[in-house]
């Protein structure tokens, strides 16, 4: 099972959003992550770069 971190990106800065994410959705303007648990963390954001390698999700906040 691959879970993956959301990190937040302003600049050359990243802030840790949520983990144990095991699905993404868009919503409109927002995107909402599901945790392993299914509690859902709903931002507005655009996704900047997805790592399927180290399982980490890049967004930035609108």
């Amino acid at each position: 099972m691959c879970l993956s971190t959301v990190y937040t990106v302003q600049g050359e800065e990243k802030q840790l959003l949520c983990k144990n994410i095991a699905a993404v959705k868009t919503d409109g303007d927002r995107l909402v992550f599901t945790d392993i648990m299914g509690i859902p963390t709903v931002v507005s954001a655009a996704i900047e770069r997805i790592d399927f390698m180290d399982n980490f999700i890049y967004i930035r906040q609108q």
